[in-house]
């Protein structure tokens, strides 16, 4: 039986182009995963766009664990992009992100595929599950910290 990847989305009262800008800057992303994100920074800065990697430092219950997430898909006009996760522990994890206007606001999308290696793939659905909580609270981050800026 497939897994289902983990989704989330939240909305977000910020313009579509306000929150993709702030989310493709990867320098942004401590900001709002604080709890998990030890450090994040995007080769070359600026930006994401395809070719963009973003090694990180991500805090686990195992410790900080460090891995590279390289942007493989983007379509600016449309607001959706995707991130591989090229090396460590959970090599061959997929995002897709998609930022689109609700009402006076944006809503913001992410579907995650997550992969591991070898037993880890039996630990998958507990993954899924911790993951999905985590992200839960994180996107409530990212809605404070988005809605807390000046206009």
């Amino acid at each position: 039986m497939a897994r289902k990847p983990v989704e989330l989305e939240i909305y977000i009262d910020r313009s579509p182009n306000e929150v993709f800008a702030y989310l493709r800057d990867y320098s942004n992303e401590a900001k709002w995963q604080s709890d998990h994100v030890h450090e994040a920074r995007s080769e070359p800065p600026g930006p994401a766009r395809v070719g963009t990697r973003v090694p990180k430092a991500r805090r686990t219950p195992m410790g900080v664990k460090q891995f590279t997430v390289e942007i493989v898909e983007m379509d600016e006009a449309a607001r959706k992009w995707t991130d591989l996760t090229i090396n460590g522990g959970f090599r061959g994890t997929r995002g897709r992100w998609e930022v689109q206007p609700q009402g006076t606001g944006s809503r913001v999308h992410l579907r995650a595929e997550m992969n591991a290696p070898g037993l880890m793939k039996m630990l998958l659905p507990l993954i899924d599950m911790s993951a999905k909580k985590a992200l839960n609270v994180e996107f409530q981050r990212l809605k404070q910290v988005l809605e807390a800026l000046p206009s």
